[in-house]
């Protein structure tokens, strides 16, 4: 398991770097143009939509072209890859999740130096500070962040696990049928439209501990936000490990590359 994921990070790693750098000049340009704010706001949309795009490509391609094959040539079972490959695509998005708080840090050091405070290296005072950029700016705290993003990892890996279900379900049980890569897709709206239908019916049932939560004034804490964001967030974690154990199984037993 850990060599698959090994081989998946050398896979991408010249590609992460191009991306990394990429983010960096973007950030010298923010700073000399006073877009700073806009950058740290753009960064996490743009940044998950290559995110989630290269992972789903790494998974079609190791079930589609000939250079995957040696994948499933392995002593590993089907449900060792795919492990391998949820684990690989979280660690990743741990890693820009860290990237992108590094960015947040780095900005508000600098926008903190521009007004004139000195804030040293006092880790309390840099959290002072990075809240009070955000708060000004953006109308949150660090706290919000980090559970916008916990929150936003959860959601991504739910998102890409319907699509490894779909190319699994597609290169199995439906693999004489031809256009697979438009039978792929309508597996893959077919499986969110079912999880967006068995969200909303779990949300319903769960309207009672919403209406006892209580806002404060317009803005709710960062505690608040977990709180209302947590039972979805655990609904996905699960629809994600039922997704991974079935995909698991028809790479195992029912695959025909």
């Amino acid at each position: 398991m850990l060599k698959i994921i090994k081989y998946d990070f050398l896979r991408k790693y010249k590609a992460f770097l191009i991306v990394i750098v990429s983010a960096i000049l973007l950030n010298i340009f923010a700073v000399t143009r006073n877009g700073i704010i806009s950058f740290l706001a753009a960064f996490p949309m743009l940044i998950t939509i290559l995110y989630i795009g290269d992972i789903i490509k790494m998974y079609s391609d190791d079930l589609n072209k000939k250079s995957g094959y040696m994948l499933f040539m392995t002593s590993n079972s089907g449900y060792k890859i795919i492990v391998s490959k949820v684990i690989t695509a979280i660690l990743e998005g741990i890693l820009i999740l860290i990237i992108y708080l590094v960015f947040i840090l780095i900005n508000s050091i600098y926008i903190s130096y521009v007004q004139g405070f000195n804030i040293g290296i006092n880790i309390n005072e840099v959290i002072r500070v990075i809240n009070q950029v955000l708060s000004g700016n953006l109308g949150f705290n660090l706290g919000h962040v980090f559970v916008f993003l916990a929150a936003a990892l959860i959601y991504s890996i739910s998102f890409i696990l319907t699509a490894y279900t779909s190319i699994t379900i597609r290169k199995s049980i439906f693999s004489e049928v031809k256009l697979g890569g438009f039978l792929s897709f309508l597996i893959f709206v077919a499986l969110n439209w079912a999880i967006s239908y068995a969200n909303g019916h779990s949300m319903s049932a769960l309207s009672q501990y919403y209406d006892n939560m209580q806002n404060v004034g317009n803005m709710i804490s960062a505690t608040q936000l977990l709180m209302a964001m947590f039972p979805i967030m655990m609904i996905s974690a699960v629809e994600s490990i039922l997704m991974t154990i079935g995909s698991g199984y028809l790479l195992e037993k029912k695959i025909n590359l």
